[in-house]
């Protein structure tokens, strides 16, 4: 089946659903904070004691919930911006007269602790007079940088306590230091404020360019922080990306770790975390916004297979950017089209993160698989290699990251109409089959592209289909409890599933968004 696309020309698509994006933003509430504002306390002490990756991962755990939880909760995202600020716009302005006095605290505060602190963007709440501001220092031990925390208190409860001083704490340490990536190790040193070269991590802190073009902070330079942020035109999302856009040093930003005996080990640090609802149409009519931190919820379970939908329509661009781009391809609702326009996150790369996330903070002993579907052919249509046997544990040396890894591959081609269709059957067939699981996440944004025995989905597919899976299930050792997610549209054939499975069924789409969405 071919499938002709042309710039500024839309062709109706072999596969994929065609209602309108309706995700919106959740607020507070898919995060437990209060954890994290007691872990926020004691995280010095928490990085002072790392020795080993697993520490330093469970540290940064803490500290993108603890992010997470508060973007999540905000209005939106300060920033600094390299050109001026529109008057729609004003009061996304972190450079705004009314943040000056939070700023000035903030940099007295990392003044008495002797370290440099450069905001990098703020978050309005609904419930503080004053705003949360992170940014970039150095980290405990000054051979790396850190992101930092300062702002009004959390309680254990999860409530702010604008009746103490504000805290300054780090969040996220062990941040790296760019390398040089001349191949005749040629690197001049950055400057500081003064003007001179200098190899202080503080005071490339203090001179560093943190301002927003194209909705984007500046690329990395050698001995800057691999760190790097991006937003969208309504100032609702913080996403790390590739802190210099050169594959040589990977595809995020990145933390740096030193053993005793010196070794230095990579790990990527991925986060992207949006704002509460904003419903204002783009160009496109349709709902601006993605859901965040509720694609797999309640996660109980250490015997677990996921399967998630890989279609082509998971290209669909969920938060814009304000600025152009290179050519690239999305889904539209009804059919594929290329544009021009940035597009700050699809719900592919929102996807990803969800899952990323949740795959990063499982325990070592929890037993997973994980497969992507869409049309059989497609590449989109496959598994993660280490589970093609069964559940493998993600403690055991290097599956957390060869998961991450594979779910990272899900949108490596860019001719997203490879992708395939939504075909989920294989994977439905397989998770039914396995033994050693009790629970499925399963994960789609559309109605099957076919039934399951290659004819066209149809409503009366409805009740066999459910049938079926039932009767597999019935006849395991250990019942597979299956969660659904349906992504923007109603499925009741996946309700019917997760209802005779006696698991959970969770429809993503603005009804759902707005009974979530309470200050």
């Amino acid at each position: 089946m071919k499938s002709i696309i042309k710039k500024g020309v839309s062709n109706k698509p072999a596969f994929g659903f065609g209602l309108t994006e309706t995700l919106v933003a959740l607020s507070a509430g898919t995060i437990i904070i209060g954890a994290s504002a007691v872990a926020l306390r004691s995280t010095e002490t928490i990085i002072d004691s790392s020795k080993n990756k697993a520490n330093l991962r469970q540290n940064t755990t803490n500290g993108t919930r603890l992010l997470r939880s508060e973007v999540e909760r905000s209005l939106h995202i300060l920033v600094n911006s390299s050109s001026p600020v529109s008057k729609e716009m004003e009061h996304t302005d972190l450079a705004t007269g009314i943040y000056q006095k939070t700023l000035l605290s903030c940099k007295n505060l990392a003044a008495s602790k002797s370290t440099a602190f450069k905001p990098l963007f703020g978050l309005k709440m609904s419930d503080l007079t004053q705003p949360v501001i992170y940014g970039l220092g150095v980290n405990s031990n000054g051979r790396g940088y850190s992101l930092k925390r300062c702002g009004t208190p959390l309680k254990a409860d999860g409530r702010y306590s604008e009746t103490e001083d504000l805290l300054f704490a780090p969040v996220v340490e062990e941040i790296g230091v760019m390398p040089c990536t001349d191949e005749k190790g040629r690197c001049d040193a950055p400057k500081g404020l003064d003007g001179n070269t200098t190899t202080s991590l503080n005071e490339i802190v203090n001179s560093l360019n943190i301002d927003f073009t194209d909705d984007k902070t500046p690329q990395r330079q050698y001995m800057e922080p691999a760190l790097r942020l991006m937003t969208d035109v309504n100032r609702k999302l913080v996403r790390f990306i590739d802190p210099n856009n050169d594959t040589k040093d990977g595809e995020t930003s990145y933390l740096e770790m030193q053993d005793v005996k010196r070794s230095i080990t990579r790990q990527p640090l991925y986060f992207a975390a949006y704002a509460r609802a904003d419903k204002r149409l783009d160009s496109n009519g349709e709902n601006s916004g993605v859901l965040n931190g509720a694609y797999f919820k309640n996660v109980s379970s250490k015997k677990m297979n996921f399967l998630v939908d890989g279609s082509g329509s998971m290209s669909a661009c969920i938060l814009w950017g304000g600025s152009q781009g290179n050519w690239r391809i999305f889904w539209s609702g009804s059919y594929y089209y290329w544009s021009r326009k940035n597009c700050s996150l699809t719900r592919m790369e929102s996807l990803q993160h969800e899952l990323i996330a949740l795959l990063s903070d499982l325990p070592d002993d929890t037993r997973i698989t994980l497969e992507s579907f869409s049309t059989p052919g497609y590449v989109n249509h496959r598994g993660w290699s280490e589970s093609k046997n069964g559940p493998v544990k993600l403690g055991d040396i290097g599956n957390r990251d060869s998961a991450i890894a594979f779910v990272n591959t899900l949108d490596n081609e860019e001719e997203v109409y490879r992708w395939g269709g939504t075909n989920p059957w294989d994977g439905l067939d397989k998770a039914f089959e396995l033994s050693g699981t009790d629970t499925l996440y399963f994960l789609s944004d559309g109605e099957p592209s076919s039934n399951r025995v290659g004819g066209r989905w149809q409503a009366r597919d409805f009740a066999s289909t459910i049938d079926y899976y039932s009767n597999l299930n019935n006849s395991r050792a250990t019942a597979l409890k299956v969660n659904t997610i349906s992504l923007g549209l109603e499925s009741e054939w996946m309700e019917s599933l997760s209802t005779r499975t006696t698991g959970n069924y969770l429809q993503i789409d603005k009804d759902y968004i707005a009974a979530n969405n309470k200050p």
